[in-house]
Parts: C-alpha cells; structure tokens; sequence
C-alpha cells in the first residue's frame, strides 16, 4: 500500500534513532511506494540495535577498585538490599559531612594524564561539604537533598566547592576545564544529512543543529548547578572519519580508532559525545578506552561483560543484557508460563487460546545475544520447572537480506510446533514480517516483548501487522513513559522551560544523558580521574521513586536503569508519541520491577 508524503514525514519524525531515521528517509527517496523495499533498506538499523561484541580489554586500563569518589561506600540499593515495590528505597542520602584530601576515606587517587598513576597533584588541598551547606547552584544543602532538589536522579547535594582542585588530573581536564569531543562523524556532513534535517522539519521534528543548542543550553545549566570543583565542561567540536552507521552496524573500528586518537592525543580531550546522539557505539568505546579516554554513554544494550572489560572508561544509562535477562525470567516463570494462552488465537483448525502456554523464542544467532536468551531458558527450566517440550528456539542472522527469509521460516516452524507466545528477543523490524507471516497463515499466537531494541516503542511496533498483534501484544519495556517524558512539569521539563528550550523527546533525552553525566562528575571529587569517577559511581544512590525514566542505580555494575514496567498494546489508542494509533500501555499503574520483585499471579494485561 503507498504511503503519502505527509505519512512519510510522519514516519521519518517518529523514529528518535538518527540512523533510522536516515535510513527510513533513504529508503522512500529510493523507492517511494514500495513498501517492502522501505522495510527491508530500514532494517539495517537492526543491526545497529544488537552491535558485535569483539571482546579484548583495553590494555593497562586503570581499575576502579583503585579509585576514590566524595561519597565513600554509601550508596543503597545494593544487591541484597531489600527494596519496596518497583525499586522503592529511601532518597538514597548521604550523611553530612566534610570529605578532605579528594576522598571520603581521606586519602586521594591521583593519575597523571597519561598513565592513570602517581600521587595526588602538589599542592592540591580540598574540602568538599557532603549533605549541609549551599550548592554552586543556590540550594540549600541538607541531608536526603540532591543537588537538583527537584530532581529524582541528581547526585547528592554538596556545598560549593573551596580548595585547590590540583589543576591538571587527566588528559584533557585542567584547573578550569573539563573538554569533551562532539564528535560529528563524515556521515553526519553533507547533502545526506541536510536533507535528512529538512524531512525532519517538515515533520515537526529537531534536527541535529538544534539538538546541539540543547546540548549546549543543558551544559550551561549544569555547569552553574553542578559541583565541579571550579572546572566547567566545555563541549567543543571535532570533525571525524569515522561513519555513525557503521559504528553501530559493529564495523568501520579502523576510523573509529583513528577519531578516538586524535581526540585524545590531538585535541586533547576527557571524553566524547557523538553529535547523532550521545552514545557512542561499540568500536569507537573500545578504541576511547585504550586511549583512556572516560565514556559516560558508550555501547547500550550491551552486556555488563564487555563494560568491565573496559572498567573504568565506558558507561551507559541504558541496561545491559545480562540483567534484562533475570527480570525477563522471572517474569515469565511467575506471571506468564504457569497459566494459559488467554491472548492466542486460531492455529488452521485448531484454537490455541487456552492453551497451556509454549514459548518460541526469535533471536539472532550472535554468541552474545544466544548467552543472555540462554541465561533466561536455564532459569526457567531449573527455577521455575519449565520442560524443554515447552521451549521452542529460531536463531536468525543479523542480514538484512535475509530478514524475510527467516522470518518465513520461523513462523513456518513455530505454526507447526503450535507454539502459543513468540518471544521477540530481536531488532524491531523483525516483526513487522514475523506478524505479516503468521496472520497469513492464520496462526495467531501472543507476542511477547522484552524491552530490546525499540520493539517497546510505539512507533516501531505501529509498523507491525495490526491484525497479528492486536490483543495479543505484550510484555516488558525498561523504557520511560512516553507521557511522563514529555510532561512539561517534569523535572526535565521544568529544566528545559528554564533555559529556553522547548520540551520534546529529543531534549528531554539529551536532559537525561547529560545529568547523569554530570552526576558522575561530581561524584568523582576534585581529583578527576576515571578512576575516581568510577569509585564515585558506584557510590551513588539509588534514584528517588517516581522518576520518568525508571530506577536508576550503578551499584557495581557500569549501567544505570534497573527495572521495567509491564505493558500491553493497544491498537486503536492514539500514541502521546506521534499521535498515531497504537501505543502501549502500563499495568500496576505504571510500577516497575526489578529482579526479585515481579509479583506472583497472573499479569492484568488486557483487563484480567
């Protein structure tokens, strides 16, 4: 069916990745009305959603263990830590009092710019006032208080700085600066992006030199409110070699070395931003980390395996694999696999709903992603008795041209083993022919979402085949709500409203990614290492209930969202995304869960 121009803009504006959205634009200049042309060019950004993991440390990296932050060892939420529902625990504060010598154990870490080594700098002297005093930005400091009063997520408060902070600590900080590389890789230039930008526009959407204000805007907030012990971030930018879309296809490291080398030893820089969106992906992270350069986002979805390998310079907001893994079987050991199909339909002739469930997983065959599906398929078997006839697996390939192929396939395979719930370990363009495929077969079995790679969004899943997946479309998402992202009395609201920047899904993200950036620099004191900043993150508490994106707690792991909520689609609902119809709804009004804390019974999707 063809698309008008209007749907098109719609489309292109609704995707928030900057490749999609690149790829999807391409893809209808190229063949405007053919739609299956369309899927198949946008599904390369699969790939970009399950990036290769290559492994291999980087090399003499400095470890966190040999580091100090402000805070000391009193974080919360830590593993064994009993938590109320949905992650709820106290404020997460820190007991007043005064840190000397760069350290709450008194003594600082020091690392020459190089090295990562050495003593503290000559001449340091610090003091920094945790829980009492009045902060850089005006607030008064006290205990339970972060330093955004307001804010769920903001480090605990500090009084303003006094002190010598050492001058230089690191590559790329000084007695002044702290420098981070924006890095605009060579696809982000040219005539591609400019017409990318102006469908964008045409949409309602932001184009990236409007992101990049927002960036700044944010910056310079933080920068005032923040305790960075008389330095301010400086963000400047750095034309690259390497190719976005190709970091996130896993490839094209050789560039991504030669950007990672030249911002550290050329520009001199403590860290990188990408200019597509702050993360940068996978080869660049891993090339950052053997320049010692410190990552705040770096590679998401990947497993919490690969950050400790690059301990203590990558970093992500968004949760890892492996700890997606145990919410995933739990959930579906408790709430899910005891109980019948009741969302199933027809298989031919026979009803598969009520049915005694049977799983069918569809995940690629990369040795990562098979480890963290293995992970869940052994606990339910050995903690919630699920027998192997009750599992059913298609591992496909990260190719896009076979993504019809497999599909095809698998819904072949998992029709005839009358399979009752597809489980979408997968990219998000998958569906769109998984969906297509069953219905055509009339074989309507549940779908079963875990939260990866968009397909917890609604602007994806609009794309799959609405007959399929009506009434029948459920499961995890660790994503944010979507209203409460874009409610303009929302912290990042309040925020943005206050600098003079409009309150969209491109803002309020970068208002995210930014502020925990900024929580890990305070976090690392005056002596700014990465050494430090990882000692100070995994010292910071646990977020304060409510917050828009989920629980956020390091711990000792190197990501920062924790939990999930529990979500059913709706097909004729309008989305507060796009105004599209489709969206997904929440249960338990919205409560997440972490692992350990998924109730017991039957998930209320779909009114019971």
């Amino acid at each position: 069916m063809a698309t008008s121009s209007r749907e098109q803009r719609e489309n292109i504006a609704a995707l928030s990745d900057p490749f999609a959205r690149r790829a999807l634009f391409t893809a209808y200049h190229l063949r405007r009305y053919v739609v299956l042309y369309v899927v198949a060019l946008l599904g390369v950004v699969a790939l970009a959603l399950f990036p290769t993991y290559n492994g291999g440390g980087p090399g003499g990296a400095q470890q966190a263990a040999n580091g100090q932050g402000i805070y000391g060892n009193q974080n919360n939420g830590a593993p064994g830590t009993a938590l109320g529902p949905g992650g709820a625990a106290a404020p997460g504060a820190v007991a007043p009092g005064t840190v000397t010598g760069g350290s709450a154990a008194g003594g600082a870490v020091a690392g020459s710019p190089t090295t990562g080594g050495g003593s503290a700098p000559a001449g340091s002297s610090t003091t920094v006032a945790i829980g009492s005093g009045v902060t850089r930005g005006g607030f008064q400091c006290n205990k339970g208080v972060r330093q955004l009063p307001f804010s769920s997520y903001a480090a605990p408060c500090v009084a303003k700085f006094v002190g010598n902070n050492g001058g230089k600590t690191w590559n790329g900080v000084s007695g002044s600066t702290i420098l981070i590389a924006h890095r605009h890789t060579s696809d982000a230039q040219g005539a591609n992006e400019q017409a990318t930008d102006a469908q964008i526009v045409a949409s309602g959407g932001a184009k990236y030199e409007d992101q990049e204000k927002y960036k700044q805007a944010l910056i310079g907030y933080f920068n005032k409110t923040f305790e960075l012990y008389g330095r301010q971030v400086k963000l400047v930018n750095f034309s690259g070699k390497g190719k976005y879309s190709d970091e996130e296809l896993g490839s094209g490291q050789a560039a991504a070395c030669a950007d990672a080398d030249a911002e550290a030893n050329t520009m001199h820089a403590f860290s990188s931003l990408d200019f597509e969106g702050n993360f940068e992906w996978g080869p660049f992270a891993e090339c950052a980390a053997r320049y010692k350069m410190w990552l705040s986002q770096a590679a998401p979805y990947f497993p919490e395996s690969w950050y400790k390998k690059y301990d203590p310079y990558a970093w992500s907001t968004v949760m890892n694999c492996q700890a997606i893994s145990d919410g995933v079987g739990e959930f579906i050991g408790k709430q899910v696999a005891p109980f019948p199909a009741q969302y199933a339909g027809m298989d031919g002739a026979t009803n598969l709903k009520g049915a005694q469930r049977k799983f069918a997983t569809y995940v690629p065959d990369n040795a990562e992603y098979q480890e963290c599906v293995n992970q869940v398929l052994a606990m339910e078997k050995n903690k919630y008795h699920l027998s192997s006839d009750r599992q059913d697996q298609y591992n496909y390939k990260l190719d896009i041209s076979q993504f019809p192929q497999d599909a095809q396939r698998a819904a072949v395979q998992f029709a005839a083993n009358k399979d009752t719930t597809v489980v979408l370990a997968c990219d998000p363009i998958s569906p769109i022919f998984l969906t297509k495929d069953t219905a055509n077969q009339g074989y309507y079995p549940e779908w079963l979402i875990i939260g990866v790679a968009y397909t917890d969004s609604d602007n994806w899943a609009q794309l799959w085949d609405q007959t399929a997946v009506a009434n029948r479309l459920f499961g995890l998402s660790q994503a944010a709500s979507t209203a409460k992202l874009l409610d303009p009395n929302s912290e990042a609201g309040k925020v943005l409203k206050s600098i003079g920047q409009p309150v969209n899904i491109s803002s309020v993200t970068n208002y995210y990614e930014l502020l925990s950036m900024f929580n890990q620099l305070q976090a690392a004191g005056p002596n700014l290492t990465p050494a430090n900043i990882a000692a100070g993150t995994h010292s910071l508490p646990i977020s304060s209930p409510g917050g828009a994106w989920g629980t956020w707690f390091f711990g000792n792991t190197h990501t920062a969202v924790v939990d999930s909520r529990e979500v059913y689609w709706v097909s004729n609902q309008k989305s507060s995304y796009n105004g599209n119809n489709g969206t997904y709804v929440e249960i338990y009004n919205g409560q997440r869960f972490r692992p350990g804390q998924y109730p017991n019974g039957k998930a209320p999707f779909y009114g019971g």
